[in-house]
């Protein structure tokens, strides 16, 4: 077997070799989206080029050995019980890992990819069933009345609120939230929300540590053996850990280190639309904590924050019309700027 390409490989139920995958990307406008990414695939370097999300600074472009992704594949066809006669959707922009990987999982593996909308309500059109799908948490939240279609849906890109979690327990298919980054090649922890799991769980042959409070991933199957990450986490054993959040993302006020992504899943209950806990700077704390709300601000907005302590209050509020997404995540960065501007 073609290691690069499954005999049984299938695009919208089409069979494909090499040769008619790369003339059928070329040569049909529905299709251009993947032309690069199958290219680049096929090619003679031994290399894929990926770029990181941007979600903590600028994408950056970093080679990956083809064989780590191979290696990838390998394990979440494991995890997830695929096999070649296995149907899957891609809903994702192949621009970022999450969307490469659905293709390349496809071609090493032979299942059955089929693309749909890269949009907000991806699914909404779905007739049939399928084995396997990967989602942001708000393409899930606007898909749940079709989700049960699709046996198992891998969902990341960032925390899934509480009230969607909620739903998800009355569903009787399996929904993943995955722990994962473009280094790893996408989920190396998944998390069985349809069992109500709150901890993240190693995937067969990886293993967790802890250096400097962040979470140290360790990946056998890939070239690169060790990832640091930036994520604050509680490690509860080798396999299983429960993520706090990013420490790049601290607020410092008044020399007190807070972890905003913490304050925000106590509030995420009391809030129905999307906000953010941010900073803005302050002569006397350094950095000032605030909420920053879409579209509209609640009006007891001020009640909800009654259960945190006063040096964790946000000191003011802050709406802005539409907050920028990177790959399904809020951009924090350009929520800071943009409410430093006001």
């Amino acid at each position: 077997m073609n290691q690069r390409i499954h005999k049984s490989f299938k695009l919208n139920g089409v069979s494909h070799n090499e040769q008619s995958l790369l003339k059928k990307t070329t040569s049909n406008k529905d299709l251009l989206f993947l032309k690069s990414l199958i290219a680049s695939w096929f090619d003679t370097n031994n290399y894929l080029e990926v770029k990181t999300s941007g979600s903590t600074g600028n994408p950056k472009k970093i080679k990956i050995p083809k064989v780590d992704f191979i290696e990838s594949c390998l394990l979440t066809k494991k995890t997830f019980d695929l096999n070649e006669k296995s149907r899957v959707i891609n809903c994702l922009p192949v621009d970022y890992i999450a969307g490469k990987m659905m293709f390349i999982r496809a071609l090493v593996l032979g299942l059955d990819i089929y693309t749909f909308p890269i949009k907000s309500k991806p699914i909404n059109k779905i007739k049939s069933n399928y084995d396997l799908i990967a989602m942001t948490p708000l393409q899930l939240a606007n898909s749940i009345n079709k989700i049960e279609r699709i046996k198992n849906v891998i969902v990341g890109g960032g925390p899934v609120q509480n009230d969607l979690k909620r739903k998800i327990l009355s569903l009787k298919n399996r929904i993943f939230e995955t722990y994962g980054m473009t280094e790893s090649l996408t989920h190396v922890a998944i998390k069985n929300l349809t069992n109500n799991e709150k901890n993240f769980h190693a995937l067969e042959g990886i293993t967790f540590a802890k250096k400097s409070g962040c979470l140290l991933v360790n990946t056998p199957h890939l070239s690169i053996k060790k990832i640091q990450t930036n994520d604050e986490i509680n490690l509860l054993s080798k396999t299983e850990f429960s993520w706090l959040g990013r420490k790049d993302f601290i607020i410092n006020s008044g020399g007190v280190k807070i972890n905003p992504e913490e304050l925000e899943k106590k509030l995420n209950e009391c809030y129905d639309q999307n906000f953010i806990i941010s900073s803005i700077a302050d002569e006397k704390l350094g950095q000032k904590i605030v909420i920053v709300f879409e579209k509209k601000i609640p009006p007891d907005w001020i009640k909800s924050l009654e259960k945190f302590e006063k040096i964790f209050r946000p000191k003011k509020v802050f709406c802005l019309n539409k907050f920028l997404y990177v790959n399904g995540k809020t951009d924090r960065k350009y929520v800071k700027d943009s409410i430093e501007k006001l």
